[in-house]
């Protein structure tokens, strides 16, 4: 059962796609960090664990304070390093970094 790995693949023992996925976790942690020095309005936080990594953003720092069960998060997106969620895992990479570069190219809030 000799297959070739598709370039989709997480799989650890695949080196190419391992160092393809760590560097997309690079620029998605370079983009949080631009956002947060670069739009004052915005908020982004940024959980890397063996497991997996979370972004949450908000475009606007003020919704922070809004009531118990008013508040949500703009973005609020998990990463799994397992395998058998590959396919969601580049999903959210993805909606992660649009999110990011939205933000960077709007520059503020776009409500105000």
């Amino acid at each position: 059962m000799g297959s070739t790995p598709d370039g989709s693949r997480l799989a650890v023992g695949n080196k190419e796609d391992k160092k393809m996925f760590e560097k997309e976790i690079d620029e998605i942690y370079e983009l949080c960090k631009r956002v947060v020095n670069e739009v004052p309005t915005a908020s982004v936080t940024f959980d890397y664990s063996i497991y997996g990594l979370k972004v949450c953003g908000l475009k606007r720092k003020e919704d922070v304070v809004l009531g118990y069960g008013k508040f949500k998060w703009d973005l609020y997106r998990s990463v799994s390093f397992n395998p058998f969620y590959e396919n969601a895992s580049r999903e959210s990479l993805k909606v992660i970094k649009t999110f990011l570069l939205e933000l960077l190219i709007d520059g503020k809030c776009p409500n105000e």
